[in-house]
């Protein structure tokens, strides 16, 4: 799924989320094994009975199908999880703001899926889940005021972007591992 697309269809449906804050935080609640993929839609398709547009309904549709997307990318073994981000043709500052933000709903997942399970860890998985998660948290407060412009800019956002699609692998596959 591409960032774009579905920004656009959240926009015609009129729901004011971010796209990429919302794929961190299903990102961290599928890490967690935590919730059905109904449960992980956001607030706005579930906070009033009524029927939904159809433009609503489209967009439910979509981040069901990204659920499902991200499930199967975190379990692919060539590793093609990719955090849901601002495309490259916008600024830097844009990217760094929607990295931000995906960052922002992991934690908020992490969160959640914490206060939703009772999630037991041996200390070495804690200790390497908590360092991502401490990373990630830094990372969350980026602003636009963190980026300079400057020639290095550019690969240091694509590093850092590398090592949360890494990171996200990472928890997944301890949690996973975990299980079994």
């Amino acid at each position: 799924m591409h960032f774009e697309y579905i920004d656009r269809i959240r926009q015609k449906a009129g729901i004011s989320m971010d796209v990429s804050e919302y794929h961190g935080k299903i990102c961290a609640c599928l890490c967690f094994d935590t919730l059905e993929a109904e449960t992980l839609l956001a607030d706005a398709f579930n906070a009033d009975i009524s029927p939904l547009s159809s433009e609503t309904m489209k967009l439910k549709n979509i981040l069901l199908d990204l659920i499902t997307e991200t499930l199967e990318k975190l379990n692919d073994a060539e590793m093609t999880f990719y955090p849901l981000l601002s495309p490259d043709s916008k600024s830097l500052t844009n990217r760094t703001l929607s990295l931000s933000s995906w960052c922002g709903g992991f934690i908020d997942g992490v969160g959640l899926a914490v206060a939703q399970k009772n999630i037991s860890m041996n200390p070495a998985e804690q200790d390497i889940i908590s360092e991502i998660i401490e990373d990630f948290s830094q990372i969350s407060k980026l602003t636009s005021a963190s980026v300079m412009n400057e020639g290095g800019e550019e690969l240091a956002y694509m590093e850092v972007v590398e090592y949360v699609r890494v990171g996200v692998q990472l928890i997944f596959e301890e949690l996973k591992a975990a299980k079994s």
